[in-house]
C-alpha cells in the first residue's frame, strides 16, 4: 500500500512521554554534565593565571596552587564523566528495551500475510535497529547537546569580553561552517535510509 505521511505531533508526543518517564535520571546526567564543564573550563582560565601571574610576574608561589586546582578540576571532571555515563546508559538501555517490547508486540498482533509478504530482515531491523535510535533522545545525544551549548555559551561570553570584532568573525566562519555541515547531511540523509534497506534486505 502507499507509504503513510510522517505524522509530526505523533512523534513529539512520544518524545515528550519518553523525557518525561526518564526525568530523573535525566536530569541527574543534566547537573552531572553542567558541573562536568564548569570543571572543564578550570584548565583554560588557569593556563591565563600561569602565563600571566607565574611567568609574567615571577610569582612562583602559584604554582602550588595552581596545580592543586587543576588536579582537583580533572578528578571531579572524571567522576563527573563516569557516573553521567553510566546513568545515562542506564536509562538509554532501559528505553530502548521497552521501545522494542513495544514494536515486537505489535508486530506480533499483525496478519499472517504481512509475515508472508515482509522479509525477515525488515522485521528485525524495525525491531532492532529502529529502536536505537531514541539513544539520541533519552541517552547521551540530548546530554551532550545540552553540554555543548553551555561550553559554547562560556566559551562565548570569555572570548566577547577579551576580543568582540575575531570573536564575531570566528562565528561568521562557524556559522558558515554549520551551515554548510547541515545542508550536507540533507543531502546525505537519503543515503543513510538507502543503507537500512539494504541492510533489512
Amino acid at each position: 500500500g502507499p507509504k503513510k505521511p510522517f505524522n509530526k505531533s505523533a512523534a513529539w508526543r512520544e518524545a515528550r512521554e519518553l523525557l518525561y518517564h526518564h526525568r530523573r535520571r535525566l536530569l541527574i546526567g543534566l547537573l552531572l554534565m553542567l558541573v562536568s564543564r564548569l570543571a572543564g573550563v578550570v584548565l583554560p582560565a588557569l593556563s591565563k593565571v600561569v602565563i600571566d601571574d607565574v611567568i609574567g610576574k615571577s610569582r612562583h608561589d602559584l604554582l602550588l596552587p595552581i596545580a592543586l586546582a587543576a588536579g582537583a578540576a580533572t578528578v571531579v571532571q572524571a567522576i563527573t564523566s563516569f557516573t553521567l555515563s553510566q546513568v545515562i546508559s542506564v536509562a538509554a538501555q532501559r528505553a530502548i528495551t521497552d521501545m522494542r517490547k513495544r514494536v515486537q508486540a505489535k508486530v506480533m498482533r499483525l496478519p499472517v500475510r504481512y509475515f508472508d509478504s515482509t522479509q525477515t530482515g525488515v522485521l528485525l531491523s524495525r525491531i532492532m535497529s529502529d529502536a536505537d535510535g531514541i539513544r539520541n533522545l533519552v541517552g547521551t545525544g540530548l546530554v551532550s547537546l545540552a553540554g555543548g551549548l553551555v561550553t559554547a555559551l562560556i566559551s562565548l561570553c570569555v572570548l566577547l569580553y577579551l576580543n568582540w570584532r575575531l570573536t564575531l568573525v570566528t562565528a561568521v566562519v562557524l556559522a558558515a561552517f554549520g551551515g554548510g555541515m547541515a545542508y550536507a547531511f540533507k543531502r546525505l540523509r537519503p543515503l543513510f535510509r538507502e543503507r537500512g534497506r539494504i541492510q533489512a534486505e
